[in-house]
């Protein structure tokens, strides 16, 4: 069980609380609650703990946290009524069931419970009348023969080698090892290592012996699970995570739109791989959309129509079919659960005669029940009492009911096909049958309803798939996806252990949970994320830490599983509950409402969007914008980092974070540095691997520096140094041989713009890039008005450049300098000419030494041209889409004096003609 868990906390003040109240509570607790239940007797030693000063046995006690007590919630102690160190306690359990548990002093996630940190949790498949034994935090004294082992991994696909390793105590001179389904089954080295040709999760037993020719054997249950590489589209994909109504408005109403979506849609995907100011995100899960009275959506009143701040049924087609154009999938929230309290169904079901009554859950007296986080469960009707998980507000359905089961499999059909979406997220998997008060969560009857869904939705469109939220431990989620079920849950775990090693510098805690996670579900078949849509903003939770955020997005992007980014998160937007201030609008600009909207928000946008906003950060190559979107190329680049496997990798530092993700086509390393200081002189050792034997590269993917490797026999490497690591830095490495570095860049400007307003002359104009590679001249072979240059880098080696127009040996560059790092392969990097352009003609030198004030302008805008200007001044203000603002004519001065009060702000172009030609100008208008 992860200290950072959710879970309520008991306590027990009075440390000399008796012995008798002590057993009296344990009895009152651990008592059957089904059919088959058996004695299960758990003895926990704690001599060696004594006797180390670990714990005090007369002012502390042991429980017993697991699954089956809901992780301590419901107190399980121990007692030592022997007083030789060794505590004990009774309880009753389902014969049959798995377990995972750890014992705990004084009741406490403090740090002093089992393997702290997030570490493994004890497991145990429940025996008639069954003995649990072991040493408290298997701490054993070295003179006492005890089986301990260690493995290379505790994942592997079928075929991979696992090295196991005695690590007992008791200086053991003889072994026997017994492997379920391995090959070999059986073996009489200390250290033997085996693979496994069939998936699944398999026991391995060891015994051994000393010299006095004692003797002790321990099975390790489900020690390795084995799995084929199977994977799916999902696999593939980057999703972000939406919140229509805080995403970008259209109509100035306040609220985010589908209309506003489509217009940005290109700034998550604009469809071009070659272009590289968009995030190359290819999922979407857009939060709550169907009508509703609340802001968020969660309590539903219609399911087949949409939210009507958001727009129309129509409005959301035309959505789908905009992303699906870019190659992006869409999931939508499906609350199934429960409706809002004022849905027609539930308006029918308050009337105790209406066919629609036992669509919920009606008592006729208060069960005083209490739910998982101590709420009032049943609220009260005319006398009588519904039940509602969450609140008063939110009815829950009655899933015993078939015909809302239908209903609800049917409004799933309605989404799919009628709607064209790609699946679901699906709310709060866990509750949607109750078992009486004490199961109120993870029944038989909930799990058989997740599987037949997916066999309805499966048999309408077999590609779809859903990811649920079941916000718990590892342990319970991963019986959510079992291959009949969810296709795959989101891994609350990983994200809590993500965040606390970037936080406090604890690998050791996010290493052990990403071995949990990694056999705990079918291959790669979870989802990562770092904060949602329920939880404090990653920045707030960082404290306003950029690099720290940097870190944790690199992790999220190269660890396996598929990612969600909160939308936001990519800007580091900040936020703490209430929830309201953890959804409020996105940061387009450093303009008024953020860019977000012209009218007041439906919530005030965050304090600082005047510098953190997404215009400011994609101009900023070191910016966390920048990370995110360099970080997603590279994911949606590469194999390995997409459905690779995943092996720790040993490291000479604490704070070091290092894993290979390796697939069939390539092996790339990551290595993470969570301290606050720069690390020197790491090295990178592991011990049993399938990279293949040879001399090769690590070649840092981010700064283009390479390390020599060596691959031993069974794919070992020993101590390979990769120099230093920044705090809270990253790198990424691919395991390549030194003739593979170079890349191929082919450089693409769109000049149909400046062509078409008279900017650039095909004829006699030439367009070139500027960059730190030197000058190249850019040519149009098949006339098209796209010109391209192919030039040669280093992979990792950053770029900076800008495009120029030569007229008449006179350059006209670009003001900004653009950047780009250059990954493996063939980079296609598509640009629209940006820079200021003048028209070729010579009758255009009259307007050379225009000048135009203030800029940016406010109310008004003055233009001095240096000379006379026979004949009249004809001047229009376009916006950068080309829509005309304002037109006028002046005859010919030496002056204009334009009023701009009615245009708006942004960026405009003004454009000036007369007898002597004509010249744009780019102006800026603010309030």
């Amino acid at each position: 069980m992860n200290d950072h868990l959710n879970v309520q906390r008991w306590l027990i003040s009075d440390m000399r609380v008796t012995y008798l109240y002590i057993l009296f509570i344990s009895f009152l607790i651990i008592r059957p609650v089904c059919a088959q239940q058996t004695s299960v007797i758990f003895k926990v030693d704690m001599s060696y703990q004594i006797a180390l000063l670990n714990f005090s046995p007369q002012t502390e006690f042991v429980d017993v946290a697991g699954t089956f007590n809901e992780w301590g919630e419901i107190p399980f102690i121990l007692t030592d009524p022997d007083s030789d160190g060794i505590y004990e306690g009774t309880a009753n359990l389902t014969s049959g069931s798995a377990i995972q548990f750890k014992a705990r002093i004084n009741g406490e996630w403090a740090g002093r419970e089992e393997f702290p940190g997030g570490g493994p949790n004890r497991m145990y498949t429940v025996e008639p009348n069954g003995l649990v034994e072991f040493w408290y935090n298997d701490d054993v004294p070295s003179d006492i023969l005890s089986v301990q082992i260690s493995s290379s991994s505790t994942s592997a696909l079928v075929g991979d080698p696992i090295q196991f390793r005695d690590i007992s105590s008791g200086q053991p001179t003889s072994w026997f090892w017994s492997f379920e389904n391995g090959s070999p089954s059986t073996s009489t080295q200390q250290n033997p290592i085996v693979t496994f040709d069939t998936s699944g999760a398999f026991d391995v037993q060891l015994t051994i012996k000393n010299d006095e020719g004692e003797e002790v054997t321990r099975i390790f249950q489900n020690h390795v699970t084995v799995n084929t590489d199977t994977t799916y589209w999902w696999n593939d994909a980057v999703f972000y995570q939406v919140f229509v109504r805080s995403f970008y408005d259209s109509d100035n109403d306040g609220n985010g739109d589908f209309k506003g979506l489509i217009e940005k849609l290109d700034y998550l995907n604009d469809g071009n791989p070659a272009t590289h100011d968009d995030l190359g995100i290819t999922g979407i899960w857009l939060m709550p959309i169907m009508q509703s009275p609340s802001y968020h959506g969660y309590d539903v009143t219609d399911y087949r129509t949409v939210e009507e701040d958001y727009g129309t049924n129509e409005d959301f087609k035309a959505f789908i079919s905009a992303a699906h154009e870019r190659g992006i999938r869409v999931i939508i929230d499906y609350v199934m659960n429960h409706t809002a309290y004022d849905h027609p169904w539930f308006e029918d079901s308050r009337n105790s005669t209406n066919d629609k009554r036992d669509w919920y859950v009606w008592e006729e007296n208060d069960l005083n029940w209490k739910g998982s986080w101590g709420q009032d469960v049943w609220h009260p009707f005319n006398g009588d009492y519904y039940f509602g998980v969450f609140w008063g507000g939110m009815p829950d359905l009655n899933y015993y009911n078939n015909s809302v089961k239908n209903e609800m499999f049917d409004v799933a059909k309605f989404w799919l096909e009628d709607m064209n979406v790609d699946g679901f997220r699906l709310d709060a998997v866990r509750i949607l049958y109750e078992n009486g008060e004490l199961q109120q969560e993870d029944t038989e009857a909930t799990f058989q309803l997740w599987r037949d869904f997916r066999d309805h939705y499966k048999s309408l469109k077999s590609a779809s798939f859903t990811v649920g939220e079941a916000w718990t431990s590892t342990d319970i989620i991963s019986n959510y996806v079992d291959g009949t079920g969810m296709d795959y849950c989101f891994e609350f775990g990983a994200a809590y252990s993500i965040l606390n090693a970037v936080r406090n510098g604890n690998v050791a805690g996010l290493a052990d949970q990403m071995g949990k996670t990694m056999s705990s579900y079918p291959y790669l078949q979870f989802g990562t994320f770092l904060t949602n849509h329920d939880m404090n903003r990653v920045m707030s939770e960082l404290e306003g830490n950029e690099a720290q955020a940097k870190l944790a997005a690199s992790l999220l992007l190269t660890l396996p599983g598929v990612p969600f980014i909160y939308y936001g998160e990519e800007i580091g937007m900040t936020g703490v509950k209430p929830d309201e201030d953890i959804r409020t609008p996105l940061h387009w600009n450093s303009n008024l409402n953020a860019g977000f909207s012209n009218a007041s928000p439906w919530r005030p946008v965050n304090d600082d969007y005047a510098t953190k906003n997404i215009e400011l950060q994609k101009s900023d190559f070191n910016s966390l914008w920048s990370i995110y979107d360099h970080l997603i190329a590279l994911r949606n680049q590469h194999d390995a980092l997409r459905n690779g496997n995943y092996k720790l990798i040993n490291t000479n530092y604490n704070q070091v974070f290092s894993f290979l993700r390796e697939s069939k086509a390539e092996q790339i390393i990551v290595s993470a540095n969570a301290s606050n200081s720069i690390l020197n002189d790491i090295t990178l050792s592991i011990d049993l691997s399938n990279l293949p034997p040879g001399s090769y590269h690590l070649l840092d993917l981010l700064s283009g520096r390479s390390y020599p490797l060596t691959v031993s026999e069974n794919g070992t490497f020993e101590q390979v140094n990769i120099g230093s690591i920044d705090a809270y830095s990253t790198k990424i490495m691919k395991l390549m041989t030194s003739d593979a570095f170079s890349a191929t860049l082919q450089f693409q400007v769109d000049m149909r713009r400046p062509i078409r307003d008279g900017w650039f002359n095909i004829n006699s104009s030439r367009v070139k890039i500027i960059s730190n590679l030197g000058e190249s001249e850019l040519s149009d072979a098949d006339k098209d008005s796209i010109y391209q240059v192919t030039l040669s880098a280093s992979i990792g080696e950053r770029i900076d450049y800008k495009y120029g127009i030569n007229i008449f040996n006179d350059d006209l560059q670009e003001p900004v300098e653009r950047s780009y790092k250059v990954r493996e392969g063939l980079n296609v990097i598509y640009d629209k000419y940006a820079g200021e352009g003048r028209v070729t003609s010579t009758q255009n030198s009259i307007w050379e030494e225009l000048r135009i004030f203030p800029i940016p302008a406010h109310q008004f805008l003055k233009v001095v041209i240096p000379q006379q200007i026979s004949g009249p001044i004809t001047y229009y203000i376009s916006d950068v889409t080309g829509k005309v603002r304002l037109r006028g004519q002046k005859e010919g001065d030496q002056m204009l004096d334009i009023d701009t009060s009615g245009i708006g702000v942004g960026i405009f172009i003004l454009h000036l003609t007369s007898n002597s030609g004509e010249v744009k100008r780019k102006i800026i208008i603010q309030d």
